[in-house]
């Protein structure tokens, strides 16, 4: 079962993509913030959903940097699809080494296929 880290402060939308990626049989820890996902990356990660504007005006971006950069305990390789209701970010992800980028709303199976072609 692989394992995602999923990083979104919006909790009723990160409880339903868990729930739906549960269904399709991905192992999903939910993260709030930036601490908890750095955190969450000690206790492994086959791929990571990061949201690109999170609360404090913190940046997913930031958490993918570290993933990069080798900052945190995840591999420098991990999976990394990013997420924003502003297709803008869409550059700036890429350029910081996103693996994909959803614009949302994105369907839930569109997000569980990406996940399956990533991690096959």
């Amino acid at each position: 079962m692989a394992k995602v880290i999923l990083v979104d402060d919006d909790r009723t939308n990160a409880n339903l993509i868990k729930m739906l990626l549960e269904m399709d049989g991905f192992e999903v820890v939910v993260c709030p913030d930036l601490e908890r996902a750095r955190t969450a990356t000690a206790e492994g990660a086959d791929a990571f959903i990061i949201d690109c504007n999170l609360s404090r005006g913190d940046s997913g971006i930031d958490l993918l940097r570290a993933v990069r950069s080798g900052q945190t305990a995840a591999a420098v390789n991990t999976p990394i699809i990013m997420t924003s209701g502003d297709d803008r970010r869409s550059h700036e992800a890429r350029a910081a080494g996103a693996t994909q980028f959803l614009l949302k709303p994105y369907s839930p199976s569109k997000l569980s296929e990406e996940l399956t072609r990533l991690l096959a």
